[in-house]
């Protein structure tokens, strides 16, 4: 099996991305206590285990289905819909 070096370099710069963005508003909720940030922490977990899934996806020949399968466009879905509740929600 062949890793293809984009692919790779994508995935795990959206899997670190997100991880420190999820630390970083973390940081944030914990001394602002803004609600907003709980939604927006949700996505960057979503984000983070989203990564972390096409990531292993790549070197686990077992778990090849995963990039193809409909559960992550779902989590896709919740990101969105996170997105928009963190948008709506007045602090």
């Amino acid at each position: 099996m062949e890793i293809d070096i984009g692919i790779l370099l994508l995935y795990a710069s959206i899997t670190i991305l997100s991880l420190i963005l999820l630390a970083a508003t973390l940081v944030s909720y914990v001394k602002s206590k803004n609600k907003k940030l709980i939604f927006v922490n949700i996505i960057f977990l979503f984000l983070l285990i989203r990564g972390l899934l096409l990531s292993i996806s790549l070197f686990v020949p077992s778990l090849s289905w995963i990039p193809s399968n409909g559960y992550i466009w779902v989590g896709d879905l919740l990101v969105l819909l996170f997105l928009y509740i963190a948008y709506s929600v007045k602090r």
